[in-house]
């Protein structure tokens, strides 16, 4: 009995002990996630060259230009004795951060190329040892951030050109280092002692970025655990791959047309198609820029994200004048609207024609990017007794509300986004806006109106498919055949789809360019054969097949691709499936259901 009693306490005590390590790491999840904004930072001898080779100018991502020039080993590493970033100032940088309403910084800390900006016993191809610069970058930001009351975070990349050896791996694509190389066992035990010194040389590190490479199962999870055993808090991206990442990383510049909330995730962004330093860029002006930039923080505040936004440091250490001038302006409107993005939740609405909505403690902060003609907002199915409306800049300025509409009056238009606060009491009722059938029954869903549902994990670089399916809210529909009609066009030659409404059920195939084009009236439904014949470029218009529904009350509407994609880790087993599944490869301007007439 008293082993039973001593082997049930140990057994309650480690119990408790997981239960009690799971909800630190949700918390520290949860604190993860409420910083919403941060600065990337892409910086190593890369700059040197500021994409450009042999006085050639270098198209495609500054960062891999080794790759993209094909610049031999030897040639690439001895830029390192010109990496002398003195004009670099940590203080200076995070202070700028903290002013745009960042709360943490990321620094790559080791690209593919192998450099590392940081003090490491395992390399002599290190800021301290092959540079004259001989100070640790990624100190100086420790400290700075401890200064300002930011955290730190570091990128690490799997793949490691140094460690290919005579023989790399090669994208067939186009002939160049692939970035998606297996991981050999020398560069896993390199990365876990690097992790090491990561994880315990610089306090604190809140968010650990990995980056392409496929590594395998064991590995991933060693690399998780690793960084896991040393700081418990730290949120490892998806990127580690093999499922072992807290949270994930979305493609660069990309959002989801929903909120998501079943992951975490985070979407990394740039001013233009690099992310290390080139000379020759241009960015747009930065009277399109600011707004472009603030709108992305806005819209993935509102969908449960955070954003983390890149400058390229010079080789002398400066900020380039441009991004500095983009982080001042987004300095300028978060010291005004910050309680509009910092601190709220996710949109409430489906789609909203002219901006984004982020929610506070009985607020809704409307954040209008597109100013209406008429000076009326349409607020649509928002159903609680609205008790103020204002401009978060101007709250002594009430605005006229009723029935989902909103009087601008009074309003100065901010031109990056003018955010309106709507108090309301009650718990929020927002009810969908749903597309009603016409007189003649039919019922009419344009393209823009659907929404776009993504499919999202963590087994590989992957596992993000943005437009897998779509739905459409719709109003009742009365008992009756209905012939279902498309006007689309299809990026494939051929592919299957399924539209689901009321259990029912409806298999068809579109063809990407019709033998001929269907002429035909779809039931008195003018409307549909008016946006065929004034749409301009090669869309078609076909009826697809019949669905009978019994009395469907208001519900939604789905249009699901005929085959799953499924997530795999390795390359090879991902393109071993049917590419033409993985997106749906399809634009709708208009479908139909018109009932049947016997």
């Amino acid at each position: 009995m008293k082993r039973i009693l001593i082997a049930c306490t140990l057994l309650a005590s480690l119990y408790s002990g997981t239960l009690a390590h799971a909800q630190e790491r949700q918390q520290a999840l949860q604190e993860w996630s409420a910083m919403k904004f941060g600065l990337f930072i892409h910086w190593g001898i890369y700059s040197v060259p500021a994409g450009v080779w042999d006085g050639k100018q270098i198209e495609k991502l500054g960062e891999q230009i080794q790759r993209h020039a094909m610049i031999p080993h030897d040639e690439y590493a001895a830029l390192a004795e010109q990496f002398n970033p003195v004009k670099f100032d940590a203080d200076a940088i995070v202070a700028l951060a903290k002013k745009a309403g960042m709360r943490y910084v990321v620094l790559t800390a080791k690209h593919h190329d192998g450099f590392c900006m940081f003090e490491s016993e395992h390399t002599d191809f290190d800021i301290i040892d092959a540079t004259p610069y001989k100070q640790d970058i990624l100190k100086q930001l420790a400290d700075a951030c401890r200064t300002h009351g930011l955290k730190l975070g570091v990128y690490y990349s799997t793949p490691d050109w140094r460690f290919n050896g005579p023989n790399p791996e090669i994208n067939p694509h186009d002939g160049k280092i692939s970035v998606f190389s297996k991981v050999s066992q020398a560069n896993e035990d390199y990365q876990v002692a690097q992790l090491k010194e990561l994880m315990s040389n610089y306090g604190d590190i809140v968010e650990l970025f990995f980056d392409m490479g496929e590594p395998t199962p064991a590995q991933s999870k060693r690399f998780a655990d690793t960084v896991h055993a040393l700081q418990p808090d730290c949120m490892i991206n998806g990127r580690v791959m093999n499922n072992q990442g807290d949270f994930i990383t979305m493609p660069d510049n990309h959002m989801p047309d929903v909120p998501l909330t079943q992951l975490p995730w985070e979407s990394p962004g740039t001013f233009y198609h690099t992310w290390g330093y080139k000379s020759w860029v241009k960015g747009a002006p930065l009277e399109e820029q600011v707004p472009a930039q603030i709108k992305k923080l806005v819209t993935i505040a509102a969908r449960g994200g955070n954003f983390l936004l890149n400058i390229g440091p010079m080789a002398d250490g400066s900020v380039v004048p441009y991004e500095a001038d983009v982080l001042e302006g987004i300095a300028a409107w978060t010291a005004q609207n910050g309680d509009s993005v910092f601190g709220t939740g996710v949109t409430p609405f489906a789609k909203l024609s002219w901006g984004e909505c982020t929610t506070g403690d009985n607020k809704l902060y409307l954040h209008v990017f597109e100013w209406p003609k008429d000076g009326q907002l349409s607020v649509p199915g928002l159903q609680n007794k609205v008790t103020a409306a204002y401009p978060l800049t101007q709250p002594d300025t009430q605005l006229a509300y009723r029935n989902g509409n909103l009087t601008l009056d009074g309003v100065r238009q901010d031109p990056n986004d003018t955010v309106i606060v709507l108090e309301y009491k009650g718990e929020l009722d927002v009810q969908p806006v749903r597309t009603e059938t016409k007189s003649n029954g039919t019922l009419l869903l344009r393209g823009s109106d659907a929404i776009h549902h993504g499919k999202y994990g963590r087994e590989s670089y992957r596992s993000i498919l943005p437009d897998y399916y779509r739905t459409w809210d719709v109003g009742a529909l009365e008992a009756g055949t209905y012939d279902v009609s498309l006007v689309y066009q299809l990026r494939a030659k051929e592919k299957d789809f399924k539209l689901e409404i009321a259990g029912q059920t409806l298999d068809f195939a579109l063809k990407g360019k019709a033998d001929k084009e269907e002429s035909f009236i779809m039931d008195g439904n003018e409307e549909l054969s008016e946006i065929s014949q004034t749409t301009k470029g090669n869309w078609q218009r076909v009826t697809v097949g019949q669905i009978t529904v019994g009395d469907v009350a208001p519900q939604t509407l789905t249009l699901r691709q005929g085959q799953e994609f499924e997530f795999h880790a390795t390359l090879d087993a991902f393109k071993q499936q049917d590419p033409t599944y993985r997106s749906m490869k399809l634009d709708i301007k208009a479908l139909a259901l018109s009932p049947k007439k016997h």
